[in-house]
């Protein structure tokens, strides 16, 4: 006799079996739910699922669409007008006090860039962001974890998104922005919702920031590997994939594009590069940090860096703050590397005024370093022999074809593998 379950059961587990095949269902959707009068700034005008938002006007949404702020999603698309002025926050719900939440900022041309700001710190900025249609913008967070796409594909992924109690308000009061930016069908969801055919498990660095410094990391997979930290500006970005490719299965390998500037208004312990360098540090521990402290924004005599006289001191300053503060980690100095006249015609030469301080300031590096026991790698005498590769009448005064950035990772590998241990337990054994 065939057995059959009481009605209300089977219409519960219908109804689950329904809802489990459903899309997820927005928390808040513009044009569907309505605006709190009270958060309104400005005059906001919904139509189609559209607003405009020019810097004179704002509306905000209640946190608890977000529900715990582990996993949610945001989407909405973004179109700028064409003859734009002016950066805007998109949307934002950063507390700046408890450092928690997101905030996407836009600058339209010749910028045409976005912002944003993880946990009130400058995370990631992409360029190139906005064509002239709509483009649909999504940020997923799994486990408090950012990912954001454009129109279904990633830009960046970064690191922990602090929850906030904070409203998520769209647009913002500004002087600058007077065109307006259309806005339009915004979704909220209390869980992460990825595009489809995103892999999750795939290998990819995500950002990290904090005061003074946005840098990426792998994710850690297998804790035994030692860990390189590659510092430096462009130059180091044309050959650190060499270094990661060279060490895969054997070290993790992460990037910090910059090293900390020396501003003139360095006075006691107000020196902005040691805490960069502190809360970089802090996503190690690393066994081996190669490092050029982005010497050719540094030393190009723009306003703000700091004058050859108060170099050496401060050089000093910050290489004794690291060996003091890591001392198990093996620091590699990278030298500058040359800077290029751009003729109209004609090869490349040394450009003078600014080729110059490069050299002293390198010198004075290398009496620093000696001192401390810290080995270099002499990017400079390299690139110094490469002039040839340099295509006539380039109009790139620093960077070095992918040739030459390739010999440039296997001068620093080389140094690299003078020291980095097997596996880092292997290195702490040695220690004792």
């Amino acid at each position: 006799m065939k057995k059959t379950l009481p009605a209300a059961l089977a219409l519960m587990l219908a109804a689950s079996a329904y809802s489990q095949n459903q899309d997820p269902q927005p928390t808040w959707e513009l044009g569907k739910n309505a605006i709190d009068p009270t958060w309104i700034q400005g005059k906001i005008e919904c139509v189609d699922g559209i607003v405009k938002l020019d810097g004179q006007n704002a509306f905000a949404i209640p946190a608890t669409a977000l529900g715990a702020q582990n996993d949610y999603t945001i989407e909405f698309e973004l179109k700028r007008a064409p003859d734009a002025k002016g950066g805007i926050s998109v949307f934002s719900n950063t507390d700046a006090q408890n450092k928690g939440g997101i905030e996407f900022k836009y600058f339209p041309p010749p910028y045409n860039a976005i912002k944003l700001y993880i946990n009130a710190n400058e995370t990631v900025e992409q360029r190139g962001f906005l064509g002239e249609k709509f483009d649909k913008v999504t940020l997923v967070v799994k486990d408090r974890k950012l990912t954001l796409f454009r129109n279904g594909l990633i830009l960046a992924m970064t690191g922990e998104v602090k929850p906030s109690a904070l409203p998520i308000t769209f647009g913002c009061l500004q002087k600058d922005a007077t065109t307006p930016y259309e806005v339009g069908h915004i979704k909220l969801y209390d869980t992460a919702i990825f595009p489809s055919g995103f892999d999750q498990n795939a290998d990819r660095m995500r950002f990290y920031s904090g005061d003074q410094y946005t840098m990426q990391r792998v994710e850690l997979k297998d804790p035994t590997l030692p860990r390189i930290l590659v510092v430096g500006d462009s130059i180091s970005m044309g050959y650190r994939g060499f270094i990661t490719e060279h060490f895969k299965g054997r070290a993790y390998v992460d990037y910090w594009v910059g090293g900390g500037w020396f501003e003139f208004d360095i006075k006691g312990d107000n020196f902005p590069g040691l805490r960069a360098w502190d809360g970089v540090l802090s996503n190690g521990p690393y066994d081996v940090v190669t490092w050029n402290a982005s010497t050719l924004h540094m030393w190009n005599g723009s306003p703000g860096r700091c004058t050859e006289e108060k170099y050496p001191a401060s050089m000093t300053k910050v290489v004794e703050h690291l060996q003091n503060a890591v001392p198990a980690t093996k620091f590699i100095w990278i030298r500058c590397t040359p800077w290029r006249t751009t003729p109209d015609t004609g090869r490349p030469m040394f450009l003078k005024e600014k080729n110059d301080p490069i050299i002293r300031l390198n010198k004075l590096t290398d009496e620093i370093m000696v001192k401390h026991g810290i080995p270099e790698v002499d990017l400079y005498a390299l690139c110094e022999r490469k002039f040839d590769t340099i295509p006539e009448g380039s109009k790139d005064s620093v960077h070095w074809p992918k040739e030459v950035c390739g010999q440039m990772a296997d001068e620093i590998i080389k140094e690299i593998e003078k020291v980095l241990p097997e596996k880092h337990g292997e290195m702490l054994g040695n220690q004792k």
